[in-house]
């Protein structure tokens, strides 16, 4: 979530360094937000707790989902389901990734190919959040206290217009609202500050410059991907099983 600078008053008062809300992948200045959605793109679950420059591991391990996961036995997930995540995530009883490297088989890349169509239903959850309000392509510019509250605010009306038959595919916003998200963000800017004014949204609708900002195990123990026990049959190995016996493979397009 982009913000403007906050001010050193406001982080003596909340006890979080300047610097920690700095990202430097995109750099910006903001939180890290972590959401989960459904297939049709509403919101099920979102963290805002964690300034930017906080790695996506660590911030999952902190939250109360994360922490829930954590127990093989929990009964958060249903039977047989996973949540589709990101390489910022690690592969476990209840959480299926995708397999990094280049130097994977035909049948590992076919299982990344269909992983990502499904985890593409996030990035889609946050392209419309962003296109439907667009408060969110320009940094808030507010006290950074209430940059949360605002943020579940409007994922709340997001899932409201969905539950409500509003379509998921929002209309191209008009000259006028578009030159005037862009000249509120051009006030924002100071003298020196060369920063993208506005975000705009790729030609699949995701606001890019936004999306994947965090930093997957820079707080890790020695910035590190945390290892699972080989022996684990986990859902995410019978995915890959399924997948080579269907023989399937990546589309050539």
């Amino acid at each position: 979530v982009w913000t403007t600078q906050p001010s050193a008053a406001e982080c003596e008062l909340i006890e979080i360094g300047e610097r920690l809300f700095h990202c430097y992948r995109k750099d910006k200045f903001g939180f890290l937000l972590m959401a989960g959605c459904d297939h049709e793109t509403r919101f099920r679950w979102v963290d805002i707790k964690h300034p930017a420059s906080t790695s996506d591991y660590l911030a999952w391990t902190n939250t109360d989902v994360g922490i829930e996961l954590e127990n093989d036995d929990s009964d958060l997930i249903l039977p047989d389901h996973v949540i589709a995540g990101d390489n910022a995530f690690v592969e476990n009883m209840t959480m299926a990734t995708p397999i990094p490297g280049t130097q994977i088989t035909d049948v590992e890349d076919a299982y990344n190919f269909y992983l990502s169509q499904v985890r593409i239903t996030i990035e889609r959850a946050f392209g419309i959040l962003v296109h439907r309000w667009g408060i969110l392509r320009r940094p808030l510019s507010m006290s950074i206290r209430k940059v949360p509250s605002i943020v579940i605010c409007l994922m709340r009306l997001h899932n409201f217009c969905i539950d409500n038959g509003d379509s998921r595919r929002t209309p191209t916003p008009r000259s006028r609202d578009e030159r005037h998200i862009r000249q509120r963000a051009a006030t924002q800017r100071t003298r020196d500050d060369e920063r993208q004014a506005a975000v705009s949204l790729d030609s699949n609708g995701i606001p890019s410059a936004l999306v994947g900002s965090g930093h997957h195990f820079r707080d890790a123990p020695r910035g590190r991907r945390p290892r699972r026990n080989n022996n684990d049959l986990t859902p995410m190995r019978k995915m890959i099983r399924k997948v080579a016996d269907a023989d399937l493979r990546r589309p050539a397009f």
